[in-house]
């Protein structure tokens, strides 16, 4: 059948060669794209007019993003294991179609419950549609050639942060913020579900003992990795990594705003962190072959630290404020690739759904705990506090990081 004849493309074609020419990884990437854009980023967008709107604090209205991550993180098991039972076509678009949705209910609330809840089921499709459960799909697919058409798939997405920012802005300043914010459901709706339909539509990795070892109890896969120390490396590394970026990217333009940095260009940088994370994609493709992912991995997590010192004094001059961009930007770019591929190589790939889902979880917990935490260490400290604490994730994580590499060491 149609699997056959693509299993036999493969086997005369160089791995590279194909996933750079694959349409269906390439939809899968613009896919991820616009859901990012009109899901995920679209609440640091449009944060401070939510404020001003509805007359709600900051802390309050975070604490709906904080409750969609914990959601997302919760389910992202769920996910996976419906990925590793071949669903994954499904999971996604029918997420992807949710998500949009619910976004699109946004302008039509009246009270905080309100926005809680249309948050907590947002967070519902955020664990079958974003980039965990793409990628979980991609390493079942073509693991262990899955770096190419994750970082194909990164490569696209990292302008999603570019797409909402800017367009985002223009619509709510030229309309309304709820013009902007039907837009962008729209465009989840019209764009990127339709696309995660075709591009996840051929399963290529899955085998008679694969079919078999999906059928695997869930507790036969937790309880030896709860016992592994190698795991718990890798969820307090990863945790500390989302954190940081999280409390980063939920509160960036008040935050560079308070470095002294214009709104135009707090917009601007805001805008390019993205770009910043294609380009450290880009700087991956030639090295990932030469430097294992451990390693890229460690690099960084040590840019997160860089980029919060630089953050600091991003008011002080332009190039501090790009170093800032380029530092963070670049490092969640090549987290991005690096996570389920370390993960994959220190854990195992067999019921790879299923473990980087549970991976993950700490993953998205850090990224849930990220916005409210940074509200209430503004709230005490200023901002001045939140760099001080985002610098410190970065160590911890990469000292984590470096204790799993040496308990995986022969």
């Amino acid at each position: 059948g149609a699997q056959t004849t693509i299993r036999s493309l493969l086997a005369n074609r160089h791995p590279d060669q194909y996933m750079w020419t694959n349409p269906k990884v390439w939809s899968l990437a613009v896919a991820e794209t616009v859901a990012w854009a009109g899901i995920f980023y679209l609440f640091p967008a449009m944060l401070v007019r939510w404020e001003n709107h509805f007359g709600w604090s900051r802390v309050d209205l975070v604490v709906g993003f904080t409750a969609a991550l914990v959601v997302s993180a919760s389910t992202a098991v769920f996910a996976g294991r419906l990925i590793d039972r071949g669903h994954g076509r499904v999971l996604m678009t029918t997420s992807a179609v949710a998500g949009a949705l619910l976004v699109g209910l946004l302008p039509l609330i009246e009270a905080l419950w309100q926005f809680y809840l249309i948050w907590l089921l947002v967070g519902v499709t955020m664990s079958g549609c974003l980039y965990e459960p793409c990628f979980a799909f991609l390493t079942r697919i073509f693991y262990p050639d899955a770096k190419r058409p994750i970082i194909m798939v990164t490569l696209v997405a990292g302008f999603a942060g570019t797409l909402c920012f800017p367009l985002s802005h223009y619509v709510a300043d030229a309309l309304s913020w709820q013009a902007s914010t039907w837009l962008f459901s729209l465009l989840v709706l019209v764009i990127a579900a339709p696309l995660f339909w075709y591009g996840a539509s051929f399963d290529l990795g899955v085998t008679d003992s694969e079919d078999a070892r999906v059928k695997t109890p869930f507790s036969a896969i937790i309880t030896p990795l709860l016992k592994n120390p190698v795991f718990w490396c890798l969820a307090i590394a990863f945790w500390a990594f989302s954190l940081n970026h999280s409390m980063i990217i939920s509160h960036i333009l008040p935050l560079l705003e308070s470095r002294g940095v214009s709104p135009t260009h707090a917009v601007i940088a805001a805008s390019t962190i993205g770009v910043a994370q294609v380009l450290g994609r880009l700087v991956l493709i030639p090295v990932e072959q030469r430097v294992s992912m451990l390693v890229i991995c460690m690099c960084a997590f040590m840019g997160l630290s860089v980029a919060s010192v630089n953050l600091a004094w991003a008011g002080t001059g332009v190039l501090i404020l790009i170093l800032f961009v380029i530092c963070q930007g670049g490092s969640v770019g090549i987290s991005s690739i690096a996570k389920p591929t370390v993960t994959a190589d220190l854990l195992g790939q067999a019921n790879f759904g299923a473990i980087s889902a549970v991976v993950s979880m700490a993953y998205v917990l850090g990224f849930a705990s990220g916005p409210t935490l940074s509200g209430y260490i503004w709230s005490i400290a200023g901002y001045s506090g939140v760099l001080k604490a985002t610098f410190s994730l970065g160590l911890i994580g990469l000292s984590c990081l470096v204790a799993a590499g040496r308990l995986t060491r022969p």
